[in-house]
C-alpha cells in the first residue's frame, strides 16, 4: 500500500512537473500596438473631470462586450492627490468616465490615513453576490520620527463593496467594508516600511490568493512580492509563510500584479517592472509557483510616446484574455507634451508565439 502510494505521489510530481515546463515554454509576443495614447491630458473626460496629473494603477474587466476601468486619477499632484474612477469601452480603445469610486482626503500628513488612495483589484463575490474592489489607503511619514514626510508608510488594504447587487452593479456605488490586510503582528521582515503596498487576488479552486508589495524607505531596498491567501474574497486573509514569501517573479521591481486565469489552464500574471517601454509577465502552472519574469516592449521604434526609464512606463492594469486567444492590455506611461507631463494611457494586443 506505501508502495501505491508512493509511486501515485511520484506520477503525480512528474505529470505537475510536465505542466509546469510546458507552461514555461509558452511566451506572448506583442501583436499589435494602438498608435500613441488611448487616453492623454487632451481628452474631453480628462479635461471635464480636471485631472491635471494624470493615471496610475488600477485593473480592467470585461463584463460581456464592455471592458470596465478601476484607476487610480492624480487629479492634482502626480502620486500625490488620488481619486479612483470608473471608465467604460467597447473596444479598449475609446473610453468615457463614468464616475468617482473613492475620494481620498485632502491634506497628505502622517496622521491621515487615507491622503491616497490606489486601487489595485477588482473581482466578483459570489459569497455577496457583490462586485468587491481592494485599494491601498497610505499616511505620509512622520519626520519627527525620522521618517520621510514625502513617501508613503502603513499601507492598509481596504475592501469595498458595490451596493447594487448582482453583476450589473459593477459600476458602483461601493461601500467600505474592512481592512482585510496591514501591518501587524504576522508582517514578515522583508515588506519594510511602505507595506501593505497593492493587493491582487484571484482564485485557484476553491481558495483564493493575492500578491501585495513591500518596499524599505530606510536604509531603501529593493521592491519585493508576497503572497496572502483566504477561504474566501472577504478573508479572513493570511500571509503566506516566509519561505514562500517574498515570491522570487523579479529580481529587483515589481508592481501592480494582475493575474488572469488561462481558459486553457495555468496562470498568467502581469505587471509594472523595470525597463525602457517594458512591461513584466509570469506564469503558473497552479497559481501558487510562479516563473522568473519576462519583459515585453509594447511600444516600437515607429510608435515611441512614452519616455524613456524604468519608472516612465508605469503599470499594465491586467490582461483580458478574448475570444480569440489573445490578450487585451492597457497600461499607464509618463509623456511629456507642449510642457506638460501627464500619465496617459496606452493599449496593446498580446498573443502567444
Amino acid at each position: 500500500m506505501k508502495l501505491r502510494r508512493w509511486c501515485f505521489g511520484l506520477l503525480i510530481h512528474v505529470l505537475l512537473g510536465v505542466t509546469v515546463n510546458a507552461q514555461s515554454k509558452r511566451q506572448l509576443v506583442v501583436k499589435k500596438i494602438h498608435e500613441g495614447p488611448v487616453i492623454s491630458h487632451t481628452h474631453p473626460d480628462v479635461i471635464a473631470s480636471a485631472n491635471k496629473g494624470g493615471f496610475e494603477t488600477g485593473q480592467v474587466v470585461k463584463i460581456k462586450d464592455t471592458y470596465h476601468m478601476f484607476i487610480n486619477e492624480m487629479f492634482e499632484r502626480p502620486h500625490r492627490d488620488m481619486r479612483i474612477a470608473h471608465w467604460t469601452s467597447t473596444d479598449a480603445v475609446d473610453w468615457q468616465r463614468q464616475s468617482t469610486i473613492v475620494e481620498s482626503i485632502p491634506g497628505r500628513s502622517s496622521t491621515n490615513p487615507r491622503s491616497e488612495v490606489w486601487v489595485t483589484g477588482v473581482e466578483f463575490n459570489t459569497e455577496e453576490n457583490a462586485w468587491n474592489i481592494f485599494y491601498v489607503a497610505y499616511r505620509a511619514g512622520d519626520k519627527d520620527k525620522g521618517e520621510i514626510a514625502e513617501y508613503d508608510y502603513a499601507g492598509r488594504i481596504w475592501r469595498a463593496k458595490s451596493v447594487v447587487p448582482g453583476e450589473d452593479g459593477i459600476a458602483g456605488p461601493y461601500a467600505d467594508m474592512d481592512i482585510v490586510l496591514q501591518p501587524d503582528a504576522n508582517s514578515q521582515s522583508w515588506e519594510g516600511q511602505q507595506a501593505v503596498a497593492a493587493f491582487n487576488p484571484y482564485r485557484v479552486g476553491d481558495q483564493w490568493y493575492a500578491f501585495y508589495d513591500g518596499h524599505n524607505h530606510l536604509p531603501q531596498g529593493d521592491w519585493p512580492l508576497g503572497m496572502a491567501t483566504a477561504p474566501t474574497l472577504n478573508g479572513p486573509w493570511t500571509r503566506m509563510p516566509e519561505g514562500h514569501n517574498p515570491v522570487p517573479i523579479s529580481p529587483v521591481f515589481n508592481e501592480n500584479v494582475q493575474v488572469t486565469e488561462l481558459k486553457a489552464g495555468g496562470y498568467l500574471a502581469i505587471f509594472d517592472s523595470f525597463g525602457d517601454q517594458e512591461i513584466g509577465y509570469s506564469l503558473s502552472a497552479d497559481g501558487v509557483h510562479w516563473d522568473r519574469e519576462t519583459r515585453l516592449k509594447v511600444q516600437s521604434v515607429n510608435n515611441l510616446w512614452a519616455e524613456a526609464g524604468d519608472h516612465s512606463m508605469r503599470t499594465p492594469l491586467g490582461a483580458v484574455e478574448e475570444t480569440d486567444g489573445t490578450f487585451t492590455v492597457v497600461y499607464t506611461a509618463r509623456y511629456t507634451k507642449d510642457g506638460k507631463t501627464f500619465y496617459g494611457l496606452g493599449q496593446v494586443e498580446l498573443a502567444w508565439e
